[in-house]
């Protein structure tokens, strides 16, 4: 384990699964209420990703503990209407395959191959790692930089989990830039959703040119953004008003 990293520690959340836990800087990577309802709910449900049928494309900020790319595959294998998963992750410091221990089947499997594949890259020059599943149908790259630093152009990117540390930790995942550089990797119909509910969160999502709705939060949270290049693509959840957030005090 890379010296950085030893202060980062498995820990249980409240719906028994686990996440990671920076001793150091006190930062949860999932929600310690639950890894695992938090990634299904804010990620999976929220950006539509489970109703879309033959591939699925996904991009993300924020590898993080691997939650997001396990249910990720797991859903995937679970559905027999989709055949290819895309699956592109950006994070600027992946952790090591010892710290993923904690997660099983082949979603575990494909997670602790990618981060071991980068860490024992030599030098660490090479900042980008590819890997396939066995049967060709799941196809996952990591983008070991910040965000940037990588081109995401072309993923087509049907859903966009932004999954940075918060604001007071990371507040460079959380500008108009950032989100711009979101929309450049999306498809015109894909949604991005984040955790998030913040107004400033909402108002650089609308300088960046997306469309902004609101959306129900899993467990105690009570509401959770969605965002989409298309207001097509946002039918069923509470539009928010433009105007309104670019004009609100900073």
């Amino acid at each position: 384990m890379t010296e950085k990293l030893r202060h980062v520690v498995p820990y249980e959340t409240g719906d028994g699964s686990m996440t990671l836990y920076d001793e150091e800087r006190d930062i949860h990577y999932r929600s310690f209420h639950g890894a695992i309802s938090e990634s299904r709910h804010v990620f999976l449900g929220a950006t539509g990703l489970l109703e879309r049928r033959h591939e699925w494309r996904v991009a993300e900020l924020g590898f993080g503990a691997a939650v997001n790319f396990t249910q990720t595959v797991k859903a995937f294998r679970a559905d027999d209407g989709v055949s290819k998963l895309v699956y592109h992750s950006v994070d600027w410091r992946p952790v090591t395959a010892e710290h993923l221990e904690f997660h099983q089947g082949e979603g575990g499997d494909l997670a602790r191959e990618l981060v071991s594949r980068f860490h024992s890259a030599q030098d660490g020059q090479d900042r980008q790692v590819r890997l396939e599943s066995e049967d060709g149908a799941i196809d996952v790259v990591l983008h070991a930089s910040p965000w940037h630093e990588v081109d995401l152009a072309g993923v087509r990117a049907q859903a966009f989990f932004h999954d940075p540390f918060s604001k007071r930790v990371n507040p460079d995942g959380w500008t108009r830039e950032a989100f711009a550089g979101a929309m450049a990797a999306m498809d015109e119909s894909g949604r991005l959703a984040t955790y998030s509910a913040a107004t400033s969160v909402k108002r650089a999502m609308f300088e960046a040119g997306f469309v902004v709705a609101t959306a129900p939060g899993p467990g105690r949270k009570r509401e959770i953004t969605v965002a989409s290049p298309s207001a097509q693509a946002l039918q069923g959840l509470e539009l928010l008003e433009r105007e309104k957030y670019l004009g609100a005090p900073q």
